[in-house]
């Protein structure tokens, strides 16, 4: 394989990381002082759709950091606000059109997904001016047009529920496993946080995938079926547990352990980050740490093999 240029350094490696998430893996809030400086006292998320801010942004996020510890190139997909939908179909899309399609080797690729709170969705919007994809986050209105905000208040009070948006988070993380395994490309996952309604982000807590599951077993409906062999119709509950129970526990960042997000690793008190946010974000020293536990984690179970 052709050597390539190492991401923010001279070196060279054969190791490629494709990373995607939200605004936990983008970096959002993190903003040049100049520029804040500049344009005045706003919302430091102003800056995260500006180029301007990009060289002061990027060295300091853990996919920069991760790039210079694993010695390789580092492409990242993230986009703010996101959801896990969105997110694993832009990792599928640009794997599939820059390696598969090419013919590419991914024999030296390693996609990592830091995945969103369970309970986004996104939906394509259309009508006169507008023709995009609309992010709808339940804990939060943000709207582009007024039916927008009325599909947001139905969602919210009678289509926001468990049985939905879990079931829903087990297929995201469930299909890009399949997705990887079936093309040989080596992966990792998390969870970054799991956004709690009306809260700072120093009050989220994680959500217990495996525990939210077991609540959810006999109240997610069910399905009848017929054998060949018989007449009689079958009844069973739809039970996710068995589809969770199969994906990595290795690949998939200490799955059902606790303090298992990137948001309860930075916490940590031992770590003795001084400034953990950036506002509703990891600060830059939380995206160092973040960086270093990951090449932890993947050197100690041997992720790259």
């Amino acid at each position: 394989m052709t050597k390539l240029e190492k991401n923010g350094s001279n070196g060279t490696s054969e190791l490629e990381i494709i990373c995607d998430g939200d605004s936990w893996v983008f970096g959002c809030e993190i903003v040049d002082p100049e520029l804040q400086k500049k344009h005045g006292d706003v919302y430091a998320g102003t800056y995260d759709f500006e180029e301007s801010n990009d060289s002061y942004r990027r060295p300091r996020i853990f996919s920069h950091h991760l790039g210079k510890l694993l010695d390789c190139k580092v492409t990242n997909l993230s986009w703010p606000a996101d959801d896990n939908g969105s997110i694993l179909r832009r990792t599928m899309e640009y794997i599939g059109t820059e390696y598969l399609a090419k013919n590419r080797s991914v024999d030296n690729l390693l996609v990592m997904i830091g995945w969103s709170s369970p309970e986004r969705n996104s939906f394509w919007y259309k009508d006169d001016k507008i023709n995009s994809i609309f992010r709808l986050w339940p804990q939060v209105e943000h709207f582009d047009a007024p039916p927008q905000r009325k599909f947001w208040e139905l969602y919210v009070t009678h289509l926001w529920n468990a049985e939905e948006y879990i079931p829903r988070y087990v297929f995201n993380v469930l299909q890009f496993q399949n997705f990887c395994n079936a093309h040989g490309i080596k992966w990792l996952c998390w969870n970054s946080f799991y956004q709690v309604p009306g809260k700072n982000p120093q009050d989220w807590y994680d959500l217990d995938i495996k525990e939210e599951l077991l609540k959810l077993e006999c109240n997610v409906g069910g399905y009848q079926y017929q054998r060949s062999d018989t007449e009689s119709r079958f009844g069973a509950l739809n039970n996710y547990l068995n589809l969770w129970n199969t994906i990595d526990p290795i690949r998939f960042y200490k799955k059902d352990q606790p303090n298992s997000t990137f948001k309860s690793y930075i916490e940590k008190p031992e770590l003795g980050i001084e400034k953990v946010w950036c506002g509703w974000h990891p600060s830059p020293d939380s995206h160092e740490a973040w960086a270093h536990e990951l090449a932890r984690y993947i050197k100690e179970n041997n992720l790259l093999a």
